[in-house]
Parts: C-alpha cells; structure tokens; sequence
C-alpha cells in the first residue's frame, strides 16, 4: 500500500509529461484581500455509523486561520512582510504575498475510553493547543505555470494544560456520550512548536480546462519539537469553475489554505489527493522532548488516501467536506485511521 501510494505521489510531481501538458493558468490579482477559514476534523465526520473507527487516534482538531494580503499593520508588527523581502526566491517568481495568524487545537486518545490504566499497546493521551503565523508567497515558475509557497510556525502547549481532556469530555456530556477516563495518563507537560514548509504546482492543459480541471503536485516539510517529517503528494480537481486557489487543505497539511477568489458567483468541484510522509518524530506517538513519558514505536512511512468535494457559493463564500484515510502510524495499531474534515471560508475584498 506505501509503494503504491508513494509511487503515484512522485509521478504525478515528476512525469515530465506533465510538464509538457501544463499551461499557464491566469493567477488573479489578491491585493487587499481577506479570507477567514474555519477547519473542523473529527473521526465522527467519516462515518457515524462506524463505532470501531469513532474517538480513537486522532480524534478531533480545530483550527480557525485568518489570511490577508497587502501589508496590514498587524502583519507588520510582526516582522512578516520584511521577511518575506529578504526571502530567497528559490526559482519562484513573486506575485503577491499574503500575511495570516493561525489558533487550533488537536486532540489524540487511545481506543478504549474506559481504562484508567496505561494502555501500552495504544497510543497515549496528548493534547496541542497552539497560536501560528503565516506567510503565503504566489507566483509563477517554468513556463508561467503557478506555484504557491506557504510557511507556518506554530507555538504552544502540549500536556494537560492544552485542555483535550477537558475539551472532549464536555462535549461529550452535552451530546450524552460516555467519556474517556484516562486523560491521567497523557504526555506531560512541554513548550512545543513546529515550522511548517509546503510548495504546491497548479497544472492544466490550457487556460480555458483550469476552469474544469487541474492537477496541483505538492512538497512539504515539517521541524520542530511537535513533528520532524517530509511530504509529497499530488491531487486532482474536476469541476466547473474552480476556485483560484490551491485546493482543500487538513489541518495537518504543510500548506495552509490559500486565498483565491471564483470565476463565477457558483462554482463546485470534487478532487482526490495521494500524499506519502517520512516522519523522523512525532511528539503524540514519540513522548515528550525533554521529560520521560510513555510512548510507543511509530511508522517511519505514513500515506494518506484523501478526497471529498468543495462549494463555492457566491464569489465569498466556500464549504467543503473532506475524507481522510490514513495508513497505520504506530506499529502495534489495529488498522487504518479514518476522519472526516469539514471546511468553511469567507472572502472579501476581491
């Protein structure tokens, strides 16, 4: 399944027939734009119906992201613009750069919400509560054909204080749902952060098909405390007037969203995306940095099978559902992850 998944991932980036195919796509003018996104991911959403794949491993994240281009005066407070002038261009070339601040929290259980024991054979409890940073470049490269490159750091709290347990339990005692009862035993307490790295391609055959369909080839990378690890991927979008953009993004994505406004007030689209990671540490399987805690062996090789299908509705707002199915990511898990991703974004200025 890995040599599968890794295999189309670096043909869909490589094939030079790709390049031969890919024609420019006009990029649109993002001066002054804004666009809120909020990010809701929860095994729940993949199938209710489906006990055996609700509440376990990753669980729940929530993510609210804030973009704006130009030069806001929040952005410049905190050093964004003037680092993206003296960033190399590494064989892009600069359109438009947008600023962004980022909140979420993730949430990671084990299967059985009953021990109040250590579970050694199962994941360990952890929390993420984090405040990021955004600087998004757009421009082109080749033969006019547009590329996005996106950094996020990401700092905050992992341990009982990043409020997962808590989070989770009250919601479910509003939705009368048994609790976990092992939140005791979660990695403890520890600063983390991580910066997140991703670049994405968007290829057509002409300008007029980029109405209908793309192929958008992605890289990426992960360091820090939180996740040392590398991507690659590709995705497919077939519809009637795609979005300007670079397509639906998890939470998890080294790429975080990216603004671009519909060719037309209605617009929608179904995609499916293949990426394969190599991970050198995960804080949630690997422990804490500086303390002992418990942790178990992870994968090395991690691939995730994802698709879905994205609204635009009016040229401000975008709806989209995503399902993600993730291979195993520790060696004693009992089969493959599922969770659902539901993302909702308003735009304004363009």
């Amino acid at each position: 399944m890995m040599q599968i998944l890794f295999t189309i991932a670096l043909l869909g980036i490589f094939n030079p027939v790709l390049l031969i195919v890919a024609a420019p796509i006009e990029i649109s003018e993002v001066e002054h734009t804004h666009v809120f996104s909020a990010i809701e991911e929860n095994d729940l959403f993949y199938n209710p119906k489906d006990g055996d794949h609700q509440d376990r491993h990753y669980t729940q994240g929530l993510k609210f992201i804030y973009l704006e281009s130009g030069s806001p005066w929040w952005a410049k407070g905190l050093g964004l613009p003037q680092l993206s002038e003296h960033l190399p261009n590494l064989g892009i070339e600069p359109e438009s750069s947008s600023f962004g601040i980022a909140l979420g929290q993730n949430i990671y259980t084990p299967e059985n919400r009953q021990a109040t024991t250590l579970l050694r054979y199962d994941r360990p409890y952890a929390g993420w509560l984090y405040l990021g940073a955004v600087l998004q470049r757009r421009g082109v490269v080749l033969e006019k054909i547009p590329v996005l490159e996106s950094f996020e750091l990401d700092m905050g709290i992992i341990g009982p204080e990043a409020q997962a347990g808590q989070s989770q339990n009250k919601v479910h005692d509003f939705e009368d749902i048994p609790g976990f009862d092992g939140w005791g035993n979660q990695i403890k307490f520890e600063p983390s952060f991580v910066l997140k790295y991703g670049r994405a391609w968007k290829l057509a055959f002409n300008e007029a098909s980029g109405h209908y369909f793309d192929m958008i080839p992605n890289i990426g990378a992960n360091l820090g405390t939180v996740m040392v690890s590398a991507n690659v991927g590709v995705s497919t979008r077939v519809g009637f007037n795609l979005p300007d953009d670079f397509g639906v993004q998890t939470i998890d994505s080294a790429i975080t969203l990216s603004p671009g406004k519909s060719p037309s007030p209605i617009g929608a689209y179904v995609f499916g995306k293949v990426e394969g990671r190599a991970v050198g540490r995960n804080v949630f399987l690997d422990g804490n940095l500086y303390r002992d805690s418990f942790h178990v062996k992870k994968e090395p090789l991690v691939g995730d099978l994802i698709y879905g299908a994205a609204l635009s509705i009016g040229k401000h707002f975008d709806l989209s559902y995503t399902r993600v199915v993730r291979t195993r990511e520790f060696v004693l898990q009992k089969g493959y992850d599922r969770f659902g991703s539901i993302v909702a974004t308003l735009k304004w200025g363009f």
